[in-house]
């Protein structure tokens, strides 16, 4: 997959007729996946280049910095599900006053010269100065700049739409399971393993402490989850815990993961944290033998989940 990561570096770059996908793409979730699909399958059935226009940073980041949402993804991992989708051209540049200057026309004719023939869209994806240029737009304009217009309605799962907004409602209330039916896959948190304060160790219970590689994303509701945790291209089954740990005093929010079955050093190891279930909301307890109890409890609902699904310890190639 040829990845470009600017403007410039689009302008200047010698690219085959493809058929494109615009989109913020920014969960990558299922609604964004069938106008990938959709421009995918037009583009294989007329010999072009499957083009992915998209950005690595949210709009709102750059126009009002305040109002963006949590990401529901890094862009490590954005790209890499560009990959899987069979995308051969990804422009993934960075949102910026430059690009929310430009109008909707002057947008398409970038398109044209860089060899666009076609264009994949949701409904509700609007792009050009001011967000004039929309579905609408393309529909009775496509001719004037030669394009053929492959538009997608919203995507509904079990009558909900399928958006981001609407992912990132159902993580916060910690309905994750919700989450990844409209994501296509679990939702996913990547981190780093840091020193903690070894109090799990203590109550029997070792924990990964996660420093997130990256800010603003998108924490799901404090509490228990059952989930699984992939250390160096394998899969482990994994009870986390998000929150502040109200037991103990002056603790800041942070991801916890013990690990099943893993034994090993994990400090300073990159790791990617799926969350399946939420088991438990977030309580403090009068002793530490009684959380202990409930861990214990955690851990045998955990370990029942995760054998009725796919089990653990699933190898993933790198």
């Amino acid at each position: 997959m040829k990845l470009i990561t600017s403007l410039d570096e689009l302008h200047k770059a010698h690219l085959l007729p493809s058929a494109a996908a615009l989109g913020t793409f920014d969960g990558v979730h299922l609604g964004h996946q069938e106008v990938i699909g959709t421009t995918r399958t037009y583009a294989r059935q007329h010999n072009l280049q499957l083009m992915v226009f998209t950005f690595s940073t949210h709009p709102l980041a750059s126009l009002k910095p305040e109002l963006e949402p949590p990401r529901l993804l890094d862009n490590a991992t954005k790209v890499k599900l560009m990959v899987e989708l069979g995308v051969d051209i990804l422009v993934n540049i960075p949102f910026t006053r430059e690009l929310a200057a430009m109008s909707a026309d002057a947008f398409l004719e970038m398109l044209v010269r860089c060899g666009v023939r076609a264009v994949g869209i949701g409904d509700n994806f609007s792009f050009g100065a001011g967000g004039k240029g929309n579905v609408r737009l393309l529909k009775t304009e496509h001719t004037r700049f030669g394009l053929t217009i492959l538009s997608r309605p919203l995507l509904k799962k079990d009558g909900l739409v399928v958006s981001s907004t609407n992912i990132r409602k159902a993580i916060a209330a910690g309905r994750v399971e919700l989450a990844a039916a409209m994501l296509g896959r679990p939702y996913e948190i990547r981190g780093q393993v840091v020193p903690g304060d070894q109090r799990g160790r203590l109550l029997g219970f070792p924990t990964a402490n996660l420093r997130l590689l990256g800010q603003h994303f998108a924490i799901p509701a404090f509490g228990v989850y059952a989930g699984r945790v992939l250390v160096d291209a394998a899969w482990y089954g994994a009870m986390v815990n998000v929150g502040d740990n109200p037991t103990f005093a002056n603790q800041e929010t942070r991801l916890e993961a013990h690990l099943f079955h893993y034994h090993d050093n994990l400090y300073g190891k990159e790791l990617r944290v799926q969350l399946l279930m939420r088991l438990r909301g977030e309580q403090k307890f009068s002793s530490l033998e009684k959380l202990q109890e409930q861990l214990k409890e955690d851990a045998r609902m955990a370990q029942g989940l995760l054998l009725s699904q796919e089990g653990e310890g699933t190898r993933e190639k790198k």
